[in-house]
Formats: C-alpha cells, sequence, structure tokens
C-alpha cells in the first residue's frame, strides 16, 4: 500500500518544505495606528504606537516601507531594517514602540478611480505588512485603534466604533476603536464617496457602506444580513460577538468579500438592480430568484464567529476558518429556502471540488507544505471542508455538533485555534473517539469513491447489493463509512444501514418484490464522489423519488445510457420535475445526450419554463447542438429579448457562437453592446464569438481585452483569447496581459495560456510564477507552464490536448462562477 495520500497529487514542489508559523518574542497589547492617505501620488505615512511586553528583540513584519525613525517609551531608538523585517532591540518588559513609515503599496492597499478615488485595503494572508510593520501572523491578536486621515469629502471606515471625525484644512480624520482583541489579517479600511445606509437588529447596528455611484442597488444585496446574524446565533449558541456590523462595497475589490472584524468589505459587483435580482416578477420573488447576494453576505457574517472570534491559529488550519464560513453559508441556505435548496448546494459543493480534484490536484484539507499562504484558499478548504463538516454533523450527530461548535466558539473566543481544539470539542460533546475520521478527511488527500451495483433474484427474494470503493492511490485506502440503502418497492419505501470498511462488500437483503431503484445515502450525508451502475428501467424509476439525490443520480444515468427512453425520461424531468436544480441538470443532461428528439425537448421547455436559472440551463445546452438552425435561432431570440434575465441572454450569447457559427458573428457583435449586471451580456457574446471564431471574431476580442473597458469586460476577453492557439496576435495579446495592473485580466490571461499550449509563452508565465505580486497567479502560472512543458514532453497532440481543455471549460467556469455569481468568497 502506498502512502501518497498523505501528501496528495500534483500540489507539491520540489522546493516546496514543512511551514510554521514563526514565534515573536513580544506580546502587543494594543496597537494605536494614525496613517495619512495621498490619493494623488497613492502613496501612505503612517505612525504605529504598540503597548507591549517584550521579551527580547522586537521583529515587526514590514515590506517595502522608509521607516522614517522608531522610538521606545519616548526615546529615538536604533532599529534595523531589510525592506522585509524590522528589528528594534529592546529589553525584557513593557514598552511604548513608535514607528513612523511611508510606503507606496504595491498590494494591501488599493487605489480605484470610479467617478472619484476608492482606496481600500485586504490584508488575507498576510497583505497587511504591505502597509503596517505589524507581527503578521493570525494567532497574534491585540486591540486596535485606526485614524484614517483622507481628503475632505470621502468618507473612512473600519474596524469597530466610530470615536469621532475630525475636520481640518480640506481633510478629515476617522478615528475607529476595536477595543476586543483580533488577528492582523483583519485590520481594514476603506474609504470613499459612500452613501451610508443603517439598520437595527436587535440591537446590533448593521451599516452599509455602498459607492455613491451605486447607492439605489443596496437593498436587494443586504436585505437579509439581520436575518442570518439572528440565525447564526441561534445555531451556534453564541450571541453576535461585536458591537455592530459592517458591510462596506468598493469598486475592484480582488475577492467576492473579506471578512475584517465587524468591517467585510466586498466587491461592488455585489450590487445588482431588481432585473438581475428577480427578472420578469418584482423583488421579493422568493423560488425564483436569479442573481442573490445572499451566499455572499451570509458567508462573511459566519466569519465573524468563525475566524474573526475564533481564528485558525496558522495557515495550514485556515479550513477552521474557510470550511464553516461555506458550511453556515449552507446551513442558512437550508433554513431560508429549505432542503432541496440546502442539498443542491452541496451537490453543487461536490461538484466544485472534483473539478479541482481532476484538473489541478489532490492534498491533505490540514497540511503543512506548500509555497504561499494564498495556495491554501481553494476548493480543499472550502467546498471539500464544507462537505467534511456535513458528514461529521451526520457522524455525531447534528445536536451534538451544534453543541460542540458552541463550547468551542466560548472556549476559543478571541483567541485561536487548532484542528485538533475542534476535534476535542467534538469528541467531548459526542462521547466518540473521532481520530479515525479526521486522519481519513483532513489529513488524508482525496475522497471515497463508492461503486455500486444490484441485482435481485426473485426464488429466494434476495436483493443482492454490491459496494465497492474505488478511489486511486491518492486516496485513503479504506474509508469506514456509514450509510442509508434506500430500496424502493411498489408496496413502500425500506432503509438498510450498510457499514462499509472494506474495498469491496455484498450485502443480501431479503426483499418481498424486485425493487423499482435502490439509492445509496439519498440524504446527502456522506461526503463520497458517487458511482452508480444502473440500468435503465433503474434510472427512469429512479426519477420519480421524493429524495433530490436520488433525482440527481438518476439524471446523471440517463445521461450516460443516451438511448431513446433515455432522453424520454430527462425530456419529463425537465418539464415536470419540482425542483428547478433537477430540471437544469436534465436540461444539461439533454445538451450532451444530443440528437433531434433533445433538442425538441429542450425547445418545448424553452417555451414554458419560467425560472431563469433553469432557462439558463437551457441555453447552454443548446449550445451543443452545432449547424442546427433551430437551436442556433432559438438562441439568438434569446440574445435580443430584452425580457430575459440577464444571465440567460450571457448563456444564449455563448452557446450561439458555438451552435451558430461565424455566420452569427454579427448578431454576436451587437450584443456587445447589451451590457447587463456586471456586463454579462457583453462578456458571454465575448465568448460566443471565441467559439464562433474566425479573423473578424478574433479582431473584435482583442479591442475588448484594451484599457476602458470595465475589467470584468477585459477579463472575458482576455480568457477568449485561450480559443486562439495558432494566433500570433492572441499569443502576443496574453504575453502582454500577463503583466496587466488588474488581478481579475493576469489571472484570466494565465487561464487562456493554460488552453493554448502554446511553448512561446513559457518564459512570461515562468516569470509570472516568480514575480507575480498575488499568490495565486504565482501558482496557477506555474501549474500552467508545467502544463505545457509536460506536453511538449511527450510530444502530445496539441490539437488533441485542446479539445479535452474545451471539455472541461464548464467545469472550470463552475469555479469561475464562485466569483462571478458570488459563489465563490474569501
Amino acid at each position: 500500500m502506498g502512502l501518497e495520500y498523505l501528501t496528495g497529487r500534483g500540489f507539491l514542489y520540489p522546493d516546496y518544505s514543512p511551514r510554521f508559523q514563526r514565534a515573536y518574542s513580544y506580546s502587543p497589547r494594543s496597537l494605536s495606528l494614525r496613517i495619512s492617505i495621498d490619493t494623488s501620488s497613492r502613496t501612505m505615512s503612517g505612525t504605529a504606537l504598540y503597548d507591549l511586553e517584550s521579551r527580547g528583540e522586537i521583529e515587526l513584519d514590514a515590506r517595502e516601507m522608509r521607516i522614517e525613525g522608531v522610538s521606545v517609551d519616548g526615546a529615538a531608538a536604533g532599529f534595523h531594517y531589510d525592506g522585509r523585517v524590522l528589528r528594534i532591540p529592546a529589553d525584557p518588559g513593557s514598552h511604548s514602540v513608535s514607528i513612523s513609515y511611508s510606503v507606496a503599496p504595491r498590494k494591501g492597499v488599493y487605489f480605484v478611480e470610479r467617478g472619484g478615488v476608492y482606496v481600500w485595503s485586504h490584508g488575507e494572508p498576510e497583505d497587511n505588512r504591505y502597509w503596517i510593520p505589524l507581527p503578521d501572523a493570525p494567532y497574534v491578536k491585540f486591540p486596535t485603534e485606526v485614524a484614517i486621515d483622507v481628503p475632505a469629502g470621502m468618507t473612512a471606515v473600519s474596524n469597530g466604533v466610530l470615536k469621532g471625525v475630525r475636520e481640518a484644512g480640506g481633510r478629515a480624520e476617522w478615528t475607529w476603536a476595536m477595543e476586543r482583541p483580533h488577528s492582523p489579517y483583519l485590520i481594514a479600511f476603506a474609504a470613499g464617496d459612500f452613501v451610508v445606509m443603517r439598520e437595527d437588529c436587535g440591537g446590533i447596528e448593521l451599516e452599509y457602506y455602498v459607492p455613491k455611484y451605486a447607492s439605489g442597488d443596496a437593498r436587494l444585496s443586504f436585505h437579509r444580513t439581520c436575518d442570518i446574524l439572528r440565525f447564526y446565533e441561534e445555531y451556534t449558541g453564541v450571541k453576535y460577538p461585536w458591537p455592530n456590523y459592517k458591510q462596506v462595497a468598493v469598486p475592484e475589490f480582488i475577492y467576492g468579500g473579506m471578512e475584517n472584524t465587524t468591517a467585510t468589505i466586498l466587491m461592488d459587483y455585489t450590487l445588482h438592480d431588481e432585473h438581475a435580482h428577480c427578472p420578469g416578477s418584482k423583488f421579493p420573488c422568493p423560488g425564483a430568484e436569479d442573481y442573490t447576494s445572499d451566499p455572499l453576505v451570509a458567508h462573511e457574517l459566519a466569519h465573524q464567529w468563525f475566524g474573526d472570534l475564533v481564528t485558525a491559529e496558522d495557515w495550514p488550519h485556515i479550513w477552521l476558518n474557510e470550511s464553516f464560513a461555506t458550511f453556515m453559508e449552507a446551513i442558512y441556505e437550508r433554513h431560508s429556502l429549505g432542503e432541496d435548496e440546502f442539498r443542491y448546494t452541496l451537490h453543487r459543493c461536490l461538484r466544485t471540488y472534483l473539478s479541482e480534484y481532476r484538473d489541478r490536484y489532490a492534498r491533505p484539507i490540514v497540511f503543512r507544505v506548500y509555497g504561499d499562504p494564498e495556495e491554501l484558499f481553494d476548493s480543499h478548504s472550502y467546498e471539500k471542508g464544507c462537505l467534511v463538516l456535513w458528514h461529521l454533523a451526520n457522524v455525531v450527530g447534528e445536536d451534538n455538533f451544534r453543541s460542540a461548535l458552541g463550547s468551542y466558539l466560548r472556549a476559543r473566543g478571541l483567541g485561536s485555534a487548532s484542528t485538533e481544539d475542534l476535534q476535542d470539542f467534538l469528541e467531548e460533546a459526542s462521547g466518540r473517539r473521532l481520530d479515525w475520521f479526521f486522519y481519513q478527511f483532513l489529513y488524508s488527500s482525496g475522497h471515497p469513491v463508492v461503486r455500486y451495483s444490484w441485482e435481485y433474484d426473485p426464488s429466494s427474494g434476495l436483493l443482492r447489493l454490491k459496494v465497492e470503493q474505488a478511489q486511486g492511490e491518492d486516496s485513503y485506502p479504506v474509508y469506514a463509512l456509514e450509510m442509508d440503502a434506500l430500496i424502493a418497492t411498489d408496496d413502500g419505501e425500506r432503509r438498510v444501514r450498510l457499514r462499509l470498511d472494506e474495498r469491496s462488500t455484498t450485502f443480501q437483503i431479503r426483499i418481498d418484490a424486485k425493487p423499482r431503484y435502490v439509492c445509496l445515502d439519498p440524504d446527502l450525508t456522506v461526503f463520497m464522489e458517487r458511482r452508480p451502475q444502473k440500468g435503465l428501467e433503474d434510472a427512469i424509476n429512479e426519477l420519480s423519488s421524493r429524495y433530490l439525490a436520488c433525482r440527481l443520480e438518476a439524471v446523471a444515468a440517463l445521461e450516460e445510457d443516451g438511448s431513446a427512453r433515455a432522453v424520454e425520461a430527462l425530456a419529463r424531468a425537465l418539464s415536470s420535475d419540482a425542483f428547478w436544480g433537477v430540471r437544469a441538470e436534465a436540461a444539461r443532461a439533454l445538451g450532451k445526450v444530443g440528437g433531434g428528439p433533445a433538442l425538441s425537448a429542450l425547445l418545448s421547455a424553452l417555451a414554458s419554463e419560467r425560472h431563469p436559472r433553469v432557462r439558463q440551463a437551457i441555453a447552454e445546452a443548446l449550445g451543443s447542438f452545432r449547424s442546427e438552425p433551430r437551436a442556433a435561432e432559438a438562441l439568438k431570440s434569446l440574445l435580443a429579448d430584452a425580457h430575459e434575465s440577464y444571465y440567460t441572454r450571457a448563456r444564449a450569447a455563448s452557446s450561439l457562437g458555438r451552435a451558430g457559427g461565424e455566420q452569427y458573428v454579427p448578431a454576436l457583435v451587437e450584443a456587445l453592446g447589451y451590457g447587463g449586471h456586471n456586463w454579462s451580456i457583453t462578456a458571454g457574446a465575448i465568448e460566443g464569438l471565441s467559439k464562433a471564431g474566425g479573423e473578424q471574431a478574433l479582431s473584435v476580442i482583442l479591442k475588448y481585452t484594451e484599457g476602458g473597458n470595465d475589467t470584468l469586460v477585459r477579463a472575458a476577453a482576455a480568457r477568449a483569447l485561450g480559443a486562439f492557439p495558432d494566433s500570433a496576435r492572441a499569443i502576443d495579446r496574453v504575453r502582454d496581459l500577463l503583466r496587466d495592473p488588474s488581478f481579475r485580466v493576469r489571472r484570466a490571461a494565465v487561464e487562456a495560456a493554460g488552453r493554448m499550449l502554446s511553448g512561446r509563452l513559457l518564459d512570461a508565465l515562468d516569470e509570472a510564477s516568480r514575480r507575480d505580486v498575488d499568490g495565486r497567479i504565482r501558482r496557477l502560472s506555474r501549474d500552467t507552464a508545467r502544463k505545457i512543458r509536460e506536453a511538449m514532453e511527450k510530444g502530445a497532440d496539441y490539437s488533441r490536448l485542446r479539445e479535452d481543455l474545451d471539455r472541461l471549460r464548464e467545469d472550470q467556469r463552475r469555479l469561475e462562477d464562485r466569483l462571478d455569481r458570488l459563489e465563490r468568497v474569501v
């Protein structure tokens, strides 16, 4: 038996080594920070005053600063600074240490022009050291006071409570105090021309800071905030731990959101109008929502407990922050929208994680070997961790799980925690040893792959259910799993509890009649990849199950079958299933099966289906019917219809390029002017042009990579260049965009390079992997360069590889949607 599951697959590079948090020889008691912002030069000057207890030399992380002076207990002091760490000699004891400095930050603080200047910070994981000298480790905590000096007319917001605003000489100083200790990476500020809205939530003041240019759209994004806060208090048994909660929308934020203590900063792309939220109807529209900020708001608010109150003590334990926030986001969805929405979110979490697992790498969730801390903020820490937590809740019982969470938050509150700490609280609440669970799912890579089949012997009345664990060597060899098998007959349903602790087990179950279908884990309580071996009748019958997991399983089996009867069954599901998610999956399955009957079913559903997300799935599926006039004309009509949702029109544009080809380029060029929420239709038209191909399409796409276009449009155009791997113009432009100032554009350029597989991009990718200021870009660039070199070394057929990559684009897009659709956040 190999031990690959302890290190994973494809994640490590030869220069990686175990990383441990540095110990500091002092303990800060408080920080008083004064910063002055020069918006014209994009620079800052500041004074950081620490009250601390020293045990020797004081080391502060401080990147690329000019240190103007240091004093200890009011007297000028010597220091040593190498551009990375500031070292100040000090005797043991209590000291007041002041550092004056100036900086033009390359990261950590961002200046954005959007009808005026907006300035905002982002600290996680280790970026605050670019604008504050500090002990930049998550386990260190101390109270803060932050005074921000900005030009008059700007509003500045930071952690905690506003102590006052002092105006003089055309400037204003805003002072915010955070009296309870919090981690250095959670210190934050934002400044700009904001409209501020307030709401009382049971004595907790909620504030929404919205850029003036978008102030009319705020209520749709934040209307559930108070309900989410109250639900989290009830679910954890722990009251909201801070004096207020502020959500601040800013332009060009580099994540979906960031959970700074009491002051979450969000991308302004989350703000949306009524047509984005409720296309074709009025707000509110429960059960018919299209674009919603609720997942983002819920995720970031969960961090005020999981991440801010109790903080992962070191980056290898970051899942304690991110998995819990993703889990609480899903649990709130169960509370607000019901069980089916919750289970479908779990289904999509699994799909997102599997995309990363298959296309990039596998690693243990808790893992000390990495290059940059940013690498750990991936689908293993978010979606996989969420699924592991839900599995764990079902192992110990959800009541015990909630009890353990409350104890964990109360005992470790205002401090830090490790994975072992969480395990201790869960074991105490449940009375069970959980070493086996944590070793399998947290300290090992991969996941269970459960394959099952059944046959019935009417002469003996025995159902033989064969269940195998088919995971590869990058996963734990044999998982200990327990789950229900649902056996449905004409007389009703029966559940049988299964224990799996071998690679293959055959269960013999006495039953009076042949089952209509068998479904493992109908409640989605177990983290696993299911691979049922179903017959056609089994799958058709399963479509009528009252359990969402079983119906989704049936749709996948019918797609794989692809027969005429399978198409008929999928068409019925598309037209009549009660839950929109099953209808959407049936639409996608019909697109993959193809053929005239599948196309007819999709067009028929388009005439009657009202749910915007199902209509998007239909538009996506119609793109599979190349050179089919009925599909192309239906897509063209969707694209031109202003009553359709923004995102249905965007999918129609993307699909039209594939289904219609170059003859529909004029329609796509016209659609570039349609805009849409977050320029979604324009971006869809760009993607459609890339699928249509041709020199005219390429020339248009190149134009939209230029400055002056919105960042999301430029990123869409940069990504679309990957469809032109043989074009010198496209390759040269991708090289240029790998050095673009915008993170989103650079990331899109790396993705385009991954599709092109051109050796001409290797030097530019190597440079980005070494020099890019963002750890996410460095890692993605390195992975992409490795992919190209492997292809070249093997003498691979580039056209075949590109086809494989195109086939995987939908999975990649689902990952991108975690940002673009607010389902992937910090």
